[in-house]
């Protein structure tokens, strides 16, 4: 089989098919020759058409890599850069000081808020929320049963929730949980 006779048949096929990249081109034609002829020397095939052969096989190589591309741009972006986005990453992991000390103050909020409840709410707070205990063990754990364990989650969730609304002005608690009021 010599192709050498359909070279600028098949040149121009290439630069057609890869959009006028010479590179591209010359790549999709390798490519063609190479795997054209290891499958008529493994299989044996007589090539009556060689120039048909050829054609058909350089546009079977280009419909393979437009594939093996779609799917390469599906899980990985090319025009992204890895070292920036690495440096981006780490930068966005530090809050800046204003998010810092606001967060802050909400964490001094909620444990005053926690420090004024009573005993037996200190406790559903610690078994809910420290301990991630279910409500069945929270019920389990203060002999009570699992919709009161509920109720009373519940109720501390909206306690809190006021509480510290009110410590920036928004609303005022409803129910009095903190030794307080009570």
């Amino acid at each position: 089989m010599s192709w050498i006779d359909d070279g600028q048949v098949l040149r121009r096929r290439a630069l057609r098919l890869t959009r006028g990249d010479r590179e591209a081109a010359e790549d999709l034609l390798s490519a063609t020759l190479i795997k054209a002829v290891s499958h008529v020397e493994r299989n044996g095939t007589d090539v009556r058409e060689p120039r048909a052969f050829l054609l058909f096989a350089m546009k079977n190589e280009h419909i393979s890599r437009l594939r093996k591309e779609t799917s390469e741009r599906q899980v990985r972006d090319f025009g992204t850069d890895i070292y920036q986005d690495h440096q981006a990453g780490l930068a966005d992991r530090q809050p800046d000081q204003e998010n810092l000390l606001r967060h802050q103050d909400a964490l001094r909020g909620v444990l005053a808020v926690v420090n004024a409840l009573t005993p037996e709410f200190k406790r559903i707070f610690r078994l809910r929320f420290c301990e991630e205990c279910s409500y069945r063990e929270i019920a389990g754990k203060m002999a009570i049963s699992e919709p009161l364990a509920r109720k009373r989650v519940q109720h501390l969730r909206e306690h809190l929730r006021a509480a510290l609304m009110d410590e920036r002005g928004h609303a005022t608690p409803r129910n009095g949980m903190s030794q307080a009021v009570q």
